[in-house]
Formats: structure tokens, C-alpha cells, sequence
């Protein structure tokens, strides 16, 4: 038990702006598929109308249909901010390479 596993430790130093735009290219087109599919199930959801006249179901199936497009824009969101995160920290860091070049 006393034995520790030999991972690497991550570096201090800010990744490249390849890796940032792989990256940001990797959750843009995980938010893209995310928005393609919440409006598919959302258009689903709308035509679909509900089979019962029971008031509980009724609201039931409406929580439902609801938690699902939350759950699904939600989501699309979180990758779409973090795809734009990482296009403009990849600009930051190329500004600030240019302009410190320049300084030098």
C-alpha cells in the first residue's frame, strides 16, 4: 500500500494554441451534434401530441418533455462556452507572443 503510482505530473506551462483550437474544434462540433439533436427531439416533442386525458400524466409527460430539452440545451451550451473559451485564450496567446516579441 505504501507504493505510489508513477504518473506523470502536468506541466506549469500554458498548452499550445494548437491544442487549444483542437480542442475548441473537438467541442464545437460536440455542441453542433448536441443542437442538432435537442432540436430534432424538441420538433419530435411538438408534433407528438400526448395520448391521455389524465391531468396527472398530463403534467407528468410535460416535466418530462421539459427535463429533456433542459437537459439537452444545457448541454449544448456548456460545450459552446468552452469552444469559445478556447478560441479566444488562443488569441490571447498569440497576441501576447506577438506583442512580447516586439517588445524585445
Amino acid at each position: 500500500m505504501s507504493e505510489e503510482a508513477n504518473l506523470p505530473s502536468p506541466s506549469n506551462e500554458a498548452p499550445s494554441p494548437f491544442k487549444n483550437l483542437t480542442g475548441a474544434t473537438i467541442a464545437a462540433t460536440l455542441a453542433t451534434g448536441l443542437y442538432s439533436f435537442t432540436n430534432m427531439v424538441a420538433h419530435k416533442l411538438a408534433t407528438a401530441p400526448l395520448q391521455t386525458t389524465n391531468t396527472l400524466a398530463n403534467r407528468l409527460a410535460t416535466l418530462v418533455r421539459t427535463l429533456l430539452l433542459a437537459i439537452g440545451t444545457g448541454a449544448t451550451m456548456i460545450f459552446a462556452v468552452i469552444a469559445l473559451g478556447l478560441v479566444l485564450l488562443t488569441i490571447k496567446q498569440v497576441l501576447s507572443a506577438v506583442f512580447s516579441k516586439s517588445q524585445a
